[in-house]
């Protein structure tokens, strides 16, 4: 009788998956009641549909085996005192299986991934093997992913275009572009983002992001593939949606990791293992299957239809009653075994050494792509002059589409520039309005610096969240990030003050002289170089709302000591050796050399009495010696160069405080 039913149940099952299959959605042969999953030989809390993801090809890998031996980290709290946030960890991951990392906050969950991943070094102790072998850490980074649990993204670039960009970073030369394609259609169908292949990355749901943050360090087919908590800030499906390719990925032979936070029942249950730290300590490294009779054998039993994921947070949050000593002692045992298999002359974990015998890779080739042994003596697939090439290509075209960057810097440049040549019309070619056409010019440096700093104190700190993810995940060097940076950013530098000047030189009668006009447009163009270096600096060093107030008070010396507001014989004695290290100063007396001197000729009184008329008073007015024009540019250069030593530095110190 049940043979019957199950013949005649068959065909509507058949129909049900099918249909399921083409919504997204899977049928499961059986269900519980009140939406209740299987779990092991009980039934638990959950949801009675599984995921189901988009069928594609699946990248091959060589299997591969990730080991760790005493792993120690330990920081220095505010008070002075060494903190440990991870004692002597020890375990194994396998290529094939989805291991997830367990535990409640301030366990030493990312801390852990971090070293593992290997882009925190510092005060870190232990070992890291790859297949029995120390890691060469120049390699092992080529071969390894980590995905952040905030994903930093280019919103301006497509999904297609931000894997294009990635594979041209992340792939040999030897690569040829229809490979690439090929690589790149493969990863969208794995990751189910075909439909929105052509959309804007800032327009994608937050899943989608998810999905394209591993499709962006899936281009390079790594074997080791780390990620902190995918599934924060997602709802249950999109969350069992990134869970379902993450095991997708683990079962075509690679190493997936990941940090999970609080998983519902049907997300823990597509985990072939477990990790769960405790305050540091591991408490549980194996099957998830067996997570419950170990933890049972200790004297914590988990109650029927509970999430085994719970359980075990409760324990290492010292909720639950029992020897939780001898979990510790029983995970170090259970692991010591095939880690201390491995070789005894592995040296530590911090050398940087790339000579040595052996690296974690192995031979192979996928789609195309040549072997990575082929570049022995190289950090990255591709060469510097390549990354600057693809670097300043991406800068340029997300540039050009930023609306608040680019569009509404230029409009601002516009407006302005007619407004003053409104306010300020006619005041240059009269001796009665000095003073007036003095003002003017001081607004068009101020004005100039102030729109080319404030939009990048805003908008850089994004970009250097991209930067540092992409460069810990080896994608490129700083110095090609850094030269692609300055030289994608040139044409707009000189396209703003040109804008400005172009509506309000004229307008406002200054000299209609080529000399002037072009010696005013340059002190503009290295006070935009000014403005816009101070501004990037201030966006790779601080937080957006601390750069914003930064970035003014930091002008605000500048302006004090340029010689408009006060003049220097009017100043301190020991406040004027202050003057020469406020551009504001060489930028306004370049700007009235430009105007007033090279033995420019009086101006015309259209007053009663115009003492000024003599542009020779007016310069001695000021303070102002002829002809320091040279002068005046050599001192803006050299802030230039500051400024450039400084962001290069900035940004290095950003890498190594990542560290």
């Amino acid at each position: 009788m049940r043979r019957l039913w199950l013949v005649l149940l068959m065909p509507v099952y058949v129909k049900i998956s099918i249909e399921g299959r083409r919504s997204g959605i899977s049928a499961e042969p059986w269900h519980c009641p009140l939406s209740v999953t299987r779990d092991r030989d009980h039934c638990i809390m959950g949801t009675d549909t599984a995921i189901a993801i988009e069928p594609s090809k699946i990248l091959p890998i060589t299997p591969t085996t990730l080991s760790f031996e005493d792993i120690s980290f330990q920081v220095r709290s505010e008070d002075g005192k060494e903190k440990h946030l991870l004692h002597g960890i020890s375990g194994t991951f396998r290529s094939g299986r989805l291991t997830g990392i367990l535990g409640p906050s301030g366990a030493g969950k990312s801390s852990l991934l971090n070293i593992l991943s290997g882009f925190k070094t510092n005060n870190v102790t232990g070992r890291i093997l790859v297949d029995g072998t120390p890691i060469n850490r120049r390699k092992y980074r080529r071969e390894v992913s980590y995905t952040p649990q905030d994903v930093s993204l280019l919103g301006n670039l497509t999904v297609t275009e931000s894997l294009e960009f990635a594979a041209d970073l992340k792939l040999p030369r030897k690569v040829t572009k229809p490979q690439q394609s090929t690589m790149i259609v493969d990863v969208l169908q794995l990751l189910g983002l075909s439909k929105c292949a052509q959309n804007p990355v800032a327009n994608l749901s937050g899943g989608e992001k998810k999905r394209l943050s591993i499709g962006l360090e899936l281009i390079s087919n790594p074997k080791v593939m780390f990620f902190d908590e995918p599934t924060s800030g997602l709802d249950i499906i999109a969350a069992m949606q990134v869970v379902a390719h993450l095991k997708d990925l683990a079962a075509s032979g690679r190493c997936v990791v990941c940090v999970i936070h609080q998983p519902s029942s049907s997300i823990l249950q597509m985990f072939d293992d477990l990790l769960v730290l405790s305050e540091g300590h591991c408490l549980y490294q194996g099957a998830l299957d067996e997570l419950v009779d170990t933890f049972k054998a200790c004297g914590f039993e988990c109650p029927n239809y509970y999430n085994r994921a719970d359980f075990a947070l409760e324990i290492a949050s010292l909720k639950h009653e029992g020897n939780l000593l001898q979990l510790r002692e029983r995970a170090k045992r259970q692991l010591s075994t095939p880690v201390l298999a491995m070789e005894k002359e592995a040296v530590p974990n911090e050398t940087l050494n790339c000579k040595e015998k052996e690296a974690m890779l192995v031979k192979r080739v996928d789609h195309g792509v040549p072997e990575t042994e082929a570049l022995p003596d190289r950090q990255y697939p591709s060469s510097e002059w390549s990354q600057f090439v693809t670097l300043t290509r991406r800068t340029m075209l997300c540039t050009f589409r930023d609306m608040q960057l680019t569009k509404m810097r230029l409009f601002a440049h516009l407006f302005v520039g007619i407004l003053i040549a409104i306010v300020f019309y006619d005041v240059g070619n009269d001796g009665s309005k000095v003073f007036s056409n003095a003002s003017c010019l001081f607004f068009f440096l101020i004005f100039v610096f102030f729109a080319n700093a404030m939009p990048l104190v805003m908008t850089f700190p994004l970009e250097t969240s991209v930067f540092l993810r992409e460069r810990m995940n080896n994608w490129y060097s700083l110095r090609a990030y850094y030269f692609s940076k300055l030289v994608a950013d040139f044409p707009f530098l000189i396209l703003g003050p040109t804008v400005f000047l172009a509506t309000a030189y004229y307008l406002t009668a200054q000299p209609m002289e080529c000399d002037r006009i072009l010696m005013l447009w340059s002190i503009c163009i290295f006070t935009s170089w000014i403005a816009q270096m101070s501004g990037m600096l201030a966006g790779s060093a601080l937080p957006i709302e601390l750069g914003v107030f930064c970035v003014p008070c930091s002008v605000i010396p500048m302006l004090v000591f340029c010689g408009f507001f006060v003049r220097f014989s009017q100043m301190f004695d020991f406040l004027k050796p202050f003057t020469y290290f406020a551009y504001f100063r060489y930028s306004f007396e370049g700007s009235m050399q430009a105007i007033y001197g090279f033995d420019r000729e009086n101006l015309p009184c259209t007053g009663d009495f115009c003492y000024f008329s003599k542009v020779a008073k007016l310069l001695e007015n000021f303070d102002i010696l002829e002809n320091t024009f040279v002068m005046d540019v050599c001192g803006l250069l050299v802030w230039i160069l500051v400024l450039h030593v400084a962001l290069y530095m900035s940004l290095v110190w950003r890498m190594k405080r990542t560290r």
